[in-house]
């Protein structure tokens, strides 16, 4: 029992020693502004931009006929009876159900598209951020770009310069 407690003690002893001697490194990255120097994003941005203008294009139409309705039966209240009013209202208020959800419909496509245009950029990134964790010994490498997700950090390099050349992007 005393040797198996011995070398428990050795092994943690020489475990503690190997972490002090070989400090863990630290790095961090912005990768929000890693991303926006990456010569895809723009390329993409547009893209996605004018899929978007497009979707709200077409949207947009249905809302001004809609609006139109809502104006003529405003001009026209007088004019038609209480029951006919109710019933053009309660058509009035299925269509712009119809348009709320064309319209969540329409985000939830931009969203879609979004994350399948930016998903391989970001795997890109990661890629390289991995990449040059591992060449450079680093135990943890921090994204500084979500605030107070990192609230204190002892000292540790800015990657920024070694990922960009990574990926082959000259730092301005």
């Amino acid at each position: 029992m005393k040797k198996v407690c011995f070398t428990f003690i050795l092994t943690l002893t020489l475990l503690c020693s190997y972490t002090g001697v070989y400090g863990q490194k630290y790095g961090h990255v912005n990768l929000g502004n890693l991303l926006t120097k990456m010569p895809a994003i723009e390329e993409s941005s547009e893209g996605l931009l004018t899929y978007q203008e497009q979707l709200q294009a077409a949207l947009q139409i249905k809302i001004d006929k809609w609006e139109q309705k809502v104006v003529d039966l405003q001009k026209q209240a007088q004019e038609v009876t209480p029951k006919e009013l109710k019933a053009r209202e309660s058509q009035l208020l299925e269509e712009q159900q119809e348009i709320l959800q064309e319209e969540q419909q329409l985000n939830n496509k931009i969203l879609e598209k979004r994350n399948a245009i930016m998903g391989p950029i970001i795997a890109k990134a990661q890629s390289a951020i991995n990449e040059v964790g591992q060449e450079n010994g680093y135990t943890m490498i921090f994204d500084t770009s979500i605030p107070n997700l990192v609230l204190y950090v002892e000292e540790s390099d800015d990657l920024m310069t070694k990922v960009l050349a990574k990926l082959g992007i000259k730092e301005e």
